[in-house]
């Protein structure tokens, strides 16, 4: 033991250990024997146990240090090498000098067969310069970088990684070394295309279907548009106005109280979704045809907050409905309503007459002798001098007029406002002088008169089926006296009236 006195270096005692020891000496003392001890053997002794057991002591705490440190490394060993994230170390040229578990996986290759290989053999080529890239942020910016890209596991299958990389606090020699952290992130990409493929393809449907939306806060009275609005009407979105009174100023004349009305309503009771349609102006001062759903949109408490409007543009759908409408409705060679309408459009007129007590007439065309210029000359032919006599009538009629073909070579024409038998003979004899002249179709000059019967409402019926047979049967007694006349249904149903001179009014000069 050194003396007091040596002037060695020595490591200061540690007063705590020395306290512990004193305790722990206290406790094992043997009193019998310190009786024959002298004081100097007796503090040498006391000395000697002490030191020991400062010895013993620092024997449990170093145990105990190695303990914990095993630990320490078992836990290390859990929270690196089985941690659910790959972790790797690279050297400065890029080489793998250290893997765990979770990234030796993820890149297919066992941990041993890993290290010494560049991490670019396991990347995509075409995703090399993204790494690279990475790199060189990492050393300008000073601060961990990270990308994401496509990784080629040694069976070749690939899988989406997402990288992190900093510098490890240490070096190798006066290289930096690489720490990186790596995720397979594979199942999040494949959700992502995924959604943008279900987005593309609703996109084209809604595209394809014409279909669109649109935004108004029933508070502010504000409307939000999507940039897909300026394929339906053409304006950008800083052309659209931001107000739903400005929205009101696009739409048609015709629709705008109405449309107005519907969205008040529903802001009243928006129990249930509903359907309104409607003409907007477009940028190119256009009209086109949308139908819209509306949807309310609740708050927490079930308050109506803003509407969805989902509108699709059914312009084409719209013409090809007037368009079946009208073919449905019109004579497809002469254009003029057919049977449907005209029954409609006459009822109407009927009505109209019957309100005002006033007159109506129907006049019933036939053309003498047709069937022999189909068999002659062709219907083609035929179908001309149809259209000709149907031109003729419009242009001997007033605007107000209905004219209509029945079928074959039969027409039909409803005198709206009429004053007087007079007023009927006059436009009788003028159709009959503007239908007689030939028809210069196809080199020919083709002649065929036109025989007309007339009945007249009040008088002659009541309802609009009944006018025209009396018409027709006063057509037939025409044609059987002389074609190119008119008869009255009235004079063809009485006998006396036919011995009259006013059986048949003979045509004006030169229709003979």
């Amino acid at each position: 033991m050194p003396h007091p006195d040596d002037s060695s270096p020595v490591s200061a005692p540690d007063p705590d250990l020395r306290h512990r020891a004193e305790t722990r000496f206290a406790t094992q003392a043997n009193a019998g024997m310190d009786a024959f001890m002298s004081e100097t053997a007796e503090r040498l002794v006391h000395e000697l146990r002490v030191h020991q057991i400062e010895l013993e002591l620092q024997n449990e705490e170093l145990r105990q240090t190695q303990e914990a440190l095993e630990w320490s490394h078992a836990r290390y060993f859990d929270l690196y090498d089985l941690a659910p994230v790959g972790y790797l170390t690279l050297s400065g040229a890029g080489l793998i000098q250290e893997t765990n578990l979770a990234a030796a996986t993820l890149l297919g290759t066992s941990r041993g067969n890993l290290v010494g290989l560049p991490l670019t053999r396991f990347i995509l080529p075409a995703d090399q310069d993204i790494y690279y890239r990475c790199r060189r942020q990492r050393r300008a910016a000073g601060e961990r970088k990270s990308c994401e890209l496509r990784l080629r596991q040694a069976s070749g299958q690939q899988v989406w990684g997402f990288l992190e990389i900093g510098l490890a606090p240490e070096t190798q020699g006066d290289q930096p070394l690489w720490r990186l952290i790596l995720v397979d992130i594979s199942a999040r990409k494949h959700s992502e295309q995924a959604l943008i493929d279900t987005r593309e393809r609703l996109r084209r449907v809604a595209e394809i279907a014409e279909l669109t939306f649109w935004e108004w806060d029933t508070h502010t009275n504000e409307v939000f548009f999507p940039p897909e609005w300026w394929q339906q009407t053409g304006y950008s979105l800083d052309d659209l106005p931001d107000q739903l009174e400005g929205w009101a100023t696009l739409l048609h004349p015709e629709d705008r109280v109405r449309i107005l009305d519907i969205l008040d309503r529903f802001v009243a009771a928006h129990a249930a979704p509903c359907e309104m349609q409607y003409r907007l102006r477009c940028k190119d001062e256009g009209y086109r045809w949308f139908v819209a759903r509306l949807e309310a949109i609740l708050d927490a408490q079930g308050v109506l907050e803003r509407v969805l409007l989902v509108h699709q543009d059914v312009t084409r759908r719209k013409a090809s409905e007037d368009r079946a409408i009208h073919l449905a409705q019109h004579d497809p060679l002469t254009g003029l309503p057919s049977r449907a309408l005209l029954d409609q459009l006459a009822n109407h007129m009927l009505a109209s007459a019957r309100r005002a007590s006033g007159q109506l007439a129907v006049l019933f065309f036939d053309l003498d002798h047709f069937k022999a210029v189909n068999d002659t000359h062709g219907h083609p032919v035929g179908d001309q001098l149809l259209q000709g006599f149907a031109s003729r009538l419009l242009d001997a009629f007033r605007a107000e007029d209905l004219i209509a073909r029945l079928g074959g070579d039969e027409f039909i024409v409803v005198l709206a406002n009429v004053r007087d038998r007079e007023d009927v003979v006059h436009a009788a004899r003028s159709a009959i002088a503007d239908l007689t002249p030939p028809y210069p179709l196809a080199g020919l000059e083709l002649r065929c008169l036109p025989s007309l019967g007339i009945s007249l409402f009040p008088h002659d019926g009541d309802t609009i089926d009944t006018l025209i047979k009396r018409a027709d049967a006063a057509m037939y007694r025409a044609k059987q006296i002389s074609p190119g006349r008119y008869q009255f249904a009235t004079e063809a149903l009485d006998p006396q009236a036919q011995t009259t001179a006013g059986l048949a009014d003979p045509l004006p000069m030169g229709h003979e």
